[in-house]
C-alpha cells in the first residue's frame, strides 16, 4: 500500500481570492512548491481534494477549472512536485445541479474524494495525512481515518488538538518527522 498527503487547494496551496477562473489569477503561496517536493522526495503520493461550488453557482466553468489546474501544475512541476491526482466536487446542495447531481458524497467534509482516491491508489490510511485550512478539512480526515493537519494562524474552533501551522512549510516538517516516529 501507498502512503499519500490530500492537500486542500483554496487558503492551503494558494490565496484564497474567491473562485478563479483565470489562470493568470492563480499563483501559489511562496515555498509551496519546494515543500510539496520534500514530500515527494519522501514517497508520498500528493492528491488534490478541492470543492469547486463555482461550477455549480454558474462563476466557473468545468474548462476554466480544467486551466487553472494546469497552471497549477506547471507551477508546481517547476519544482519537482506535481500532482498525483486532482479530485474536485463541482457541487453545492443550494445551487442547480451538475452532472444531474447537487446533494452528492464527495463535497467536503464528505468522504466521497477521498475514499474514491483510496481505491484508484490503494492508499494506507495510517500512513497519510490531510492538510487544509479548514474545520471541513479536518473533518474529512478525521471522519476517513487520515491523520488531519491545519494550515492557519489559529487552531480551528473546536480542533485545537489537531496539529496547526502557520505554513506548508512548516506542516511539512512536522508530518516528516511525525512519520519518522511511526517507523
Amino acid at each position: 500500500m501507498r502512503k499519500a498527503v490530500f492537500l486542500d487547494r483554496d487558503g492551503t496551496l494558494n490565496p484564497d481570492p474567491g473562485y478563479i477562473s483565470n489562470p493568470d489569477d492563480f499563483a501559489l503561496f511562496p515555498g509551496v512548491g519546494e515543500a510539496l517536493a520534500r514530500l515527494k522526495k519522501a514517497g508520498y503520493l500528493l492528491i488534490l481534494i478541492t470543492n469547486q461550488s463555482g461550477i455549480a453557482r454558474g462563476l466557473i466553468t468545468p474548462e476554466q477549472l480544467e486551466l487553472v489546474h494546469q497552471k497549477l501544475q506547471g507551477l508546481l512541476a517547476s519544482a519537482d512536485a506535481e500532482l498525483d491526482a486532482i479530485y474536485f466536487c463541482p457541487h453545492h446542495a443550494d445551487y442547480p445541479p451538475v452532472n444531474g447531481i447537487s446533494d452528492c458524497n464527495c463535497r467536503k467534509p464528505r468522504p466521497g474524494m477521498i475514499l474514491q482516491a483510496l481505491k484508484d491508489f490503494d492508499i494506507d490510511r495510517d500512513r497519510s495525512y490531510v492538510i487544509g485550512d479548514r474545520s471541513k478539512d479536518i473533518k474529512i480526515g478525521l471522519d476517513t481515518g487520515i491523520k488531519p493537519i491545519c494550515i492557519r494562524a489559529q487552531p480551528a474552533p473546536g480542533f485545537e488538538k489537531i496539529p496547526t501551522f502557520a505554513s506548508l512549510n512548516e506542516a511539512v516538517d512536522w508530518l516528516l518527522a511525525d512519520a519518522a516516529n511511526k517507523v
